[in-house]
């Protein structure tokens, strides 16, 4: 009946080919989650600082959906009935959000919230190509086998665009990225093939340091690190909502 959730801190891009999100609305029974997916809260009014991270017990539909008590560093923090947040979540290729109040703060037999049921839920559906805006260090390997110091400034399941100081190929060059992503609080190193599509020199101010873009096409990649890869993705797309 229900589903997992990924989350992190970036920006979507939907200029690099990636499709526009589209939005629809749901019940929240519709959603599907697993008990025990991690949900984020986030006061409503307040900064990005002010985004915690639960656990879903369950819920009752029409009633309220219980979750766990936010901690920082283990200790417990305190909340107070009829306290706002905007709640998000990921399940599938989707972002969802809903405004919700907590409607009972308990401590027995453990410390959980009551939130109140939301009427309807907004999903954000992750079109395939989305690109996150990141900035990521990675190491590129280029035809010729010399190595190239770079970054990843966005990033999708199927190619990014990555800047250097100088070419690491010519267009059509096979290469070889590695770089370093976490999920779940877990670092993950990631070594993908892929093709070099575009290579263009960018415009810079005098005195600014030149940069090179690229744009590149991922080749096959094995199946557990497509797990990871997509994970940080939408991820990084989840967080983005957040800005929204």
């Amino acid at each position: 009946m229900f589903r997992k959730l990924q989350i992190s801190e970036t920006r979507l891009n939907t200029e690099s080919g990636g499709d526009k999100p589209s939005e629809s609305s749901f019940a929240f029974d519709d959603v599907r989650l697993d008990i025990g997916d991690t949900l984020q809260l986030q006061s409503q009014g307040d900064t990005a600082q002010s985004r915690y991270y639960v656990k879903l017990i369950g819920y009752l539909k029409g009633k309220s959906i219980i979750v766990s008590t936010p901690s920082v560093d283990g200790k417990v923090l305190l909340m107070r009935e009829g306290q706002a947040f905007v709640v998000r979540m990921f399940s599938g290729k989707s972002v969802y959000a809903f405004g919700t109040t907590i409607y009972k703060v308990a401590n027995v037999p453990f410390p959980h919230l009551h939130l109140s049921y939301p009427n309807q839920v907004r999903g954000l559906v992750v079109r395939r190509g989305a690109r996150a805006r990141v900035n990521l260090i990675c190491a590129v390997t280029g035809s010729d086998g010399r190595a190239h110091a770079a970054s990843l400034v966005d990033l999708s399941t199927g190619g990014a665009m990555l800047t250097a100081k100088t070419p690491v190929g010519i267009k059509d060059d096979n290469i070889s990225i590695k770089f370093r992503v976490t999920v779940s609080d877990v670092e993950e190193y990631l070594t993908v093939p892929a093709v070099l599509r575009s290579v263009h020199a960018t415009a810079v101010a005098e005195g600014e340091v030149p940069q090179v873009t690229h744009g590149v096409q991922f080749g096959d990649i094995p199946y557990s690190e497509q797990v990871v890869l997509s994970a940080f993705v939408y991820r990084a797309l989840f967080e983005e909502t957040a800005e929204v």
